[in-house]
């Protein structure tokens, strides 16, 4: 039974190893994705601010208005699909991380539950 108790415990640390690669690929994606969401606000207000002004356009306020117009709309659509792309990629690695996380703590509840057994039938002997 104590074999079984280090085994077990052995797997968590190994298991926590590969949890631990898990969510630092995770965290990774992670900062990306809310760097790309951010620059998107970004971009999403500045195009707001543009027609938002208190001034009367003139014909070439209109026309310089416009231009930004659309190339905010150009960065936008750009960020959009660079979320779109590694979106996938996002999903798999939060589903992994999350999987190996698991595993760890159902290796150490498994691991606790075989010393809890064992030290109970050494206190009946």
């Amino acid at each position: 039974m104590r074999k079984k108790t280090q085994m077990l415990t052995r797997l968590a640390k190994l298991a926590e190893i590969r949890s631990d690669v898990e969510l630092k690929r995770f965290a990774a994606f992670r900062r990306h994705v809310d760097t790309l969401a951010a620059q998107q606000n970004e971009q999403r207000d500045r195009l707001g601010h543009i027609f938002a002004q208190d001034e009367a356009f003139s014909i070439e306020g209109a026309r310089l208005a416009s231009i930004e117009a659309g190339r905010l709309a150009r960065e936008m659509a750009r960020l959009e699909a660079e979320l779109d792309r590694i979106r996938p990629g996002f999903d798999a690695a939060r589903s992994r991380a999350m999987r190996e996380f698991g595993r760890v703590r159902a290796l150490e509840q498994l691991a606790e539950g075989l010393r809890d057994t064992m030290r109970k039938s050494s206190g009946r002997d």
